[in-house]
């Protein structure tokens, strides 16, 4: 049976029943949920117990299963419920290559097909091989739970969820200024966007209405976020800012390849809406072609006014031509805010 992330953390903070509840396997790349539910998982199990009489193991890295199987059939005197935690990533991600790992693999499959009523076992990794016989076991006889990154199309809900544990509200700006900021980055940062909210709850105080100015002031932590201040300001077609800007940023010893890569990020959705437009994309079509959030979309449509496809696709083969350059050591901020005087004049 499978079960959701939000659906597992929400049982488990709420002291609700688990179907299949002996044998938990929690896997996938999203650290933020996995995280969650190991935390969770030993309050809800020994509720009221105190932590010393709390029959917890854990099995971390070179795990003897001889040993697994023997803790899982002892029974706890104490707290009449144990858990273990199995979470030795290099024994679950394992692959079956060899013949001693498929037999490893496969009597760790058949340690955990009998698990006594009194034991739980959590079984927890970022990556599990589907094509196993070990997997195909779980699959078939535990709470399966799988943690995946989130897509920037849902975030505004997870964001609302988030705000919603304060009591508090996100303005649409500030959904939106969220959401550009991470337009960049391939995986949605959650366990730091996490962080940058409960600062925010401090920071706004009985204010429940978050804005983008609480956005801008707080979530520094934010990937790209302290350099997002250049693109935009190179949106608005600001030079003196760009400058100003970029100046703070090698003063502050910024490597400039990250920098060249964000700009460029930009400066490639920007040519992409000139060139749909140009081709008779209407705005609609153009929000469902790059498939963009509706607030990038209104920021976008009025800082393409002053561009031309030519000086956007020069300047993404200057910056292209930089990053060459620069690993055979030439310049660096110079060359990155000659071409953005040439784009921005």
């Amino acid at each position: 049976m499978e079960i959701k992330p939000e659906e597992l953390i929400y049982k488990l903070q709420n002291a609700a029943t688990l179907p299949q509840a002996n044998l938990l396997v929690v896997h996938g790349e999203e650290d933020y949920y996995r995280q969650q539910i190991v935390t969770a998982l030993p309050e809800a199990i020994f509720a009221g117990v105190a932590p010393e009489d709390r029959a917890i193991t854990i099995f971390e890295k070179d795990t003897d299963l001889n040993e697994l199987a023997s803790v899982i059939n002892t029974y706890p005197f104490f707290s009449g419920q144990s858990l273990i935690v199995l979470k030795d990533e290099k024994l679950l991600a394992a692959k079956a290559e060899s013949e001693a790992r498929k037999q490893q693999l496969d009597k760790l499959a058949d340690v955990l097909a009998d698990i006594p009523d009194y034991c739980i076992v959590l079984v927890t990794a970022s990556k599990l091989d589907k094509r196993t016989k070990l997997f195909k076991a779980l699959k078939k006889q535990a709470l399966l739970c799988e943690c995946v990154s989130i897509k920037l199309n849902e975030l505004a809900q997870w964001l609302d969820g988030q705000a919603a544990i304060y009591g508090a509200r996100w303005s649409y700006d500030a959904v939106g200024k969220i959401v550009e900021y991470l337009q960049p980055v391939d995986k949605v940062p959650l366990k730091l966007l996490q962080q940058e909210i409960a600062k925010l709850a401090v920071y706004a105080g009985e204010r429940k209405q978050w804005t983008a100015e609480d956005v801008e002031t707080i979530f520094s932590a934010l990937p790209e976020a302290s350099s997002f201040a250049i693109i935009n300001a190179l949106g608005k077609r600001n030079l003196p800012e760009v400058l100003q800007l970029l100046a703070a940023e090698k003063k502050k010893g910024t490597n400039v390849l990250p920098l060249c890569a964000l700009i460029t990020f930009k400066l490639r959705q920007m040519l992409q809406y000139v060139e749909l437009a140009g081709r008779g994309f209407d705005y609609k079509g153009i929000v469902a072609e790059l498939k963009l959030n509706p607030y990038v979309a209104k920021n976008l449509q009025r800082e393409v006014r002053g561009f031309t496809p030519k000086a956007l696709t020069q300047a993404i083969l200057d910056i292209a031509q930089l990053n060459i350059d620069l690993r055979k050591g030439g310049r660096d901020y110079t060359r990155l805010e000659e071409i953005l005087l040439q784009l921005l004049s």
